[in-house]
């Protein structure tokens, strides 16, 4: 840009040109998904880390920049005009006027099917046309699948509803489908393999902690075809955790969980006031 250029776009001006540049359908006045790169002359516009998300609209507000003549966009080296959209201001007034006519020209990109640049066209050749290059940064792919998968895991979980009680010397296990293409369940049982025992301090005093470093894998039990809950028995006391995976018909991995820690203990039992068995 020339000096009378910056002039006329960057005077008092708290962002560069564009009104909005958003996806479609959104608004965003602020540079999260376009910013002017001063260094290159550009306008880099963003994409948002939903990758689905393609196709960006950047207004220009005529009533703000009034000196704009036209806009062009160049894609594949053939400009075309953009047209000026005109709409009524959201005002008390009943009766609409001059003062509340609101213009703008509304750019459609695609990060599937890139514009190159704009050309700005200036009022009674006060400045030269300016052309201003397009510079398209794309979203994480990666990023955004590993947050799918996270999310489907986490619906899929939810959906299964993974519960467990213990008694004297078992667990019981609950379940439900995590999906449609739901077959069948499996739970792995596990006991600690390495521990580590830290000192932490208490209200009355030291306080000592075992943490579990490892498992080691001591029974893979199946639950039947029509039940959805699997009862493991023959447990002594000590520290245990299950993980349970589901599967489709084709013993595809659906979901599993992470560990899931419980303690098989001595329960006390006493009778009540009234003759009622109480655990503790």
């Amino acid at each position: 840009m020339n000096k009378y250029q910056k002039y006329l776009l960057l005077r008092d001006k708290s962002s560069f040109l564009f009104e909005s540049c958003a996806p479609k359908g959104e608004t965003c006045n602020g540079d999260t998904y376009g910013s002017y790169e001063a260094d290159s002359g550009c306008f880099l516009i963003k994409q948002d880390p939903d990758i689905t998300k393609t196709i960006y609209e950047l207004s220009v507000s005529k009533n703000s920049y009034p000196f704009i003549k036209s806009v062009h966009t160049k894609k594949n080296g053939v400009y075309t005009e953009v047209p000026l959209l005109k709409s009524h201001k959201n005002t008390s007034r009943s009766l609409p006027s001059e003062s509340n006519i609101d213009e703008k020209f509304l750019i459609t990109t695609d990060f599937d099917d890139r514009l190159d640049s704009i050309k700005l066209q200036f009022i009674k050749n006060i400045a030269d046309d300016l052309e201003i290059e397009f510079a398209y940064r794309e979203a994480d792919k990666q990023a955004y699948a590993l947050r799918q998968e996270a999310l489907k895991k986490e619906n899929m979980l939810k959906r299964a509803c993974i519960k467990h009680s213990v008694g004297d010397n078992l667990v019981n296990i609950y379940f439900q489908p995590c999906s449609d293409d739901y077959d069948h369940t499996d739970i792995f049982l596990y006991i600690p393999e390495k521990t580590e025992e830290t000192t932490t301090g208490g209200r009355y005093g030291p306080v000592k902690k075992e943490n579990i470093l490892s498992w080691v894998l001591i029974m893979k039990a199946g639950a039947e075809k029509g039940m959805f809950f699997k009862s493991i028995t023959g447990l002594a006391y000590g520290r245990y955790a299950f993980i349970a995976k589901q599967f489709d018909k084709n013993n595809n991995l659906l979901v599993e969980t992470d560990y899931i820690e419980f303690r098989i203990e001595k329960q006390y039992y006493f009778f009540g006031d009234q003759g009622n068995i109480c655990v503790i």
